[in-house]
């Protein structure tokens, strides 16, 4: 895992240590902002479109329309940050930069454990896909489940996603967000846990077993991915046989080749 640095500017010398705090955080978009919003709504230019086509030439302007005037004048933002705001939210710094996350913690009975799981959402996309399934996780006695099924939900935005802040040096992608997540989980304080990744989040939570196996207790993807074709099958034997030959060390062996 390596020491990365996406924060503004030059890395911090080694003398200085990376804050490690763990801050409380509320969705509060300001009045002005909103204010903002509502006016470039109001005064938005409207294409002119072909007669008699639907999305065929590009969006259409009637439908355009109808989502400006609904923005505009019937979306109710503080409504919806209310519910946002029903979990609880938490930012920390790691590698430079805020990290946004969401950690939802079941109400446990005396000598109850919960399982802890990191739940990865994808692009584009944003913690709110998981907010129908985190009651059902930290509360399954209410769900139609069992009480060992009972899960502790850290759900983090990717870098440049939702809250979470931009990475500022170039190069950012799945390995880099892998090891932000690895850093989180283990500055929560879990040694063991499970993750889950879908579309973008599969690429992360997949590379998080592999750079460090030995935290991630199981592995769930609900967007598989199989590559093939004549080299990469080409490789697969030949590092059976000949690891070093394929680029492999004993490590990554023992990895790829578990049985």
């Amino acid at each position: 895992i390596q020491e990365n640095y996406w924060g503004r500017g030059a890395r911090p010398t080694s003398k200085s240590k990376e804050q490690t705090s763990i801050n409380s955080f509320t969705v509060k978009v300001s009045d002005a902002d909103l204010i903002d919003l509502k006016n470039r709504l109001k005064n938005v230019r409207l294409f002119e479109a072909l007669e008699d086509v639907g999305f065929q030439n590009g969006f259409n302007v009637d439908y355009m329309k109808e989502l400006v005037a609904y923005w505009k004048d019937k979306y109710d933002w503080r409504k919806e940050e209310a519910h946002l705001n029903n979990f609880p939210h938490y930012k920390t710094k790691i590698e430079g930069i805020d990290v946004h996350f969401i950690h939802a913690k079941p109400k446990l009975k005396p000598g109850q454990t919960a399982k802890p799981l990191l739940i990865a959402h994808g692009w584009p996309g944003s913690v709110f896909e998981f907010y129908k399934i985190i009651p059902m996780l930290v509360d399954p006695t209410n769900h139609g489940g069992s009480e060992e099924d009972v899960f502790e939900v850290i759900a983090p935005s990717i870098p440049g996603f939702g809250f979470s802040e931009m990475p500022h040096k170039k190069g950012f992608d799945g390995l880099a967000a892998a090891q932000i997540y690895l850093k989180l989980m283990e500055r929560l304080g879990f040694e063991k846990y499970y993750v889950q990744g879908g579309d973008f989040g599969s690429i992360v939570t997949r590379t998080m077993a592999i750079l460090k196996p030995s935290a991630i207790k199981g592995l769930h993807t609900n967007m598989p991915s199989v590559e093939y074709g004549g080299r990469y099958m080409f490789n697969v034997m030949l590092g059976s046989v000949a690891p070093s030959w394929a680029g492999l060390t004993e490590e990554d062996y023992n990895r790829v080749y578990p049985f």
